[in-house]
């Protein structure tokens, strides 16, 4: 059989990907229903392996520090249960204390908030009402505007007995989403916990499938890639959870000083927010600022005042020693991350958009470096030294201080 010479082959490969992406935009439509169906499936396995990445920081940290020097087998035996039974307890402690200070005193919150809106607006209006000068201004932009107020009410009507209709059937969607949610969280858990026992089987089950399936340099590369991915995620979660307790300590400890109400859930409020990067931040403050504004335009004027203070502390001083530069990713691709990732994944890609994307950015400029080497090496001998993509993370391991400084 006569093998393809170089220009003819790439000929068939040009033609072959045309074809893919022809194909690909005729059947759409199927590709997007086949791809949803296949992420429905594994999605807990997703989930489970999330899980399982944010458990083993916890999980590595108390096994270091659990009886290390123990020589019965038993206690070691025993030393990776006890890790992950005290990682899920610390993990649920944290997110019910967190629910029981924040949902209660929020829904209050809210009570008092739409208690005072119907008091907050009669006083707008007679303040209108007073401004004498005012009201033939109101009449004639009410003549421009010409509104049909009674096409309006029967909209509204309408809307709220559609409404009203379709409750049983919302109630029933909301129901079977509920049931699915938490099925989901259920088996991601316990995958979480399977992957937790036997990471290190797994691991070695891994390596030993890229090394008969896959060249050598892959293999290295998919290795180095992987531990960059690791290290990034490692240091940006453990990093972000620890500034998020400290700027909710600070706000919690701060408003209980002025004597601002809800100091706690306003605390904690921002302290889990923090966790979704610059976002987070303004939502938590706008949020409090629109609970005060119900008791007190002077409560809500003060903590505003004070969270821009605490804000502009932990942008100084907080973040630049607890987080740092781990990620190693500019603000403007911070930002850039949170968005598209919230976008696509809602607040789980919010969270995750910045170290992926940091991540990404790390390889790539470890890349360009490497090229930019080479080509000036190349430059010095007068040669030409033809570079493959991510040519440096193929033939050796690189070390966490490598990582760092690239």
């Amino acid at each position: 059989m006569r093998k393809l010479n170089g220009p003819t082959k790439q000929g068939v490969q040009w033609l072959a990907l045309i074809a893919l992406f022809i194909l690909t935009v005729i059947n759409w439509s199927y590709l997007v229903q086949t791809v949803s169906m296949i992420w429905s499936v594994v999605f807990p396995l997703i989930l489970g392996g999330m899980i399982a990445f944010v458990l083993n920081l916890l999980m590595t940290w108390i096994e270091k520090y659990l009886y290390p020097n123990a020589k019965n087998k038993y206690l070691k035996g025993s030393r990776r249960p006890v890790a992950i039974t005290l990682a899920v307890l610390i993990v649920c402690l944290v997110i019910a204390a967190t629910v029981v200070i924040v949902v209660p005193q929020l829904a209050s919150a809210v009570m008092t908030l739409i208690d005072v809106i119907p008091e907050a607006i009669q006083n707008l209006t007679d303040w209108f009402n007073r401004q004498e000068a005012l009201v033939p201004l109101v009449n004639e932009l009410a003549n421009q505007v010409n509104i049909d107020w009674g096409s309006m009410f029967s909209s509204v009507a309408s809307g709220i007995n559609s409404l009203a209709s379709n409750v049983a059937t919302t109630s029933v969607s909301v129901l079977t989403t509920s049931v699915g949610a938490v099925t989901n969280i259920f088996l991601g858990i316990l995958f979480a916990i399977y992957i937790l026992f036997s990471k290190e089987k797994l691991g070695k089950q891994v390596d030993r499938l890229l090394t008969v399936y896959v060249r050598d340099d892959i293999h290295q590369l998919i290795e180095n890639v992987a531990h960059v991915a690791n290290e990034t995620f490692s240091k940006f979660i453990s990093g972000m959870v620890t500034e998020a307790i400290i700027l909710g300590a600070l706000v919690t400890a701060g408003l209980f000083i002025l004597q601002i109400p809800y100091a706690a859930m306003l605390g904690v409020l921002q302290g889990v927010m923090a966790l979704i990067p610059i976002i987070g931040a303004f939502l938590s403050g706008a949020v409090g600022v629109v609970i005060l504004l119900a008791l007190s335009p002077t409560y809500a004027v003060v903590y505003l005042i004070f969270v821009l203070f605490v804000q502009q502390l932990e942008g100084d001083l907080i973040y630049p020693r607890v987080v740092g530069d781990s990620i190693g990713l500019p603000s403007m691709w911070v930002l850039f991350a949170v968005t598209v990732g919230g976008g696509l994944m809602g607040i789980p890609g919010m969270l995750i958009g910045v170290p992926v994307l940091a991540s990404v950015y790390k390889i790539i400029r470890i890349d360009v470096r490497y090229r930019e080497q080479v080509s000036q090496e190349a430059g010095e001998q007068d040669v030409d030294l033809p570079v493959r993509f991510l040519e440096s993370l193929r033939h050796q391991a690189l070390t966490e201080e490598e990582i760092d400084k690239m």
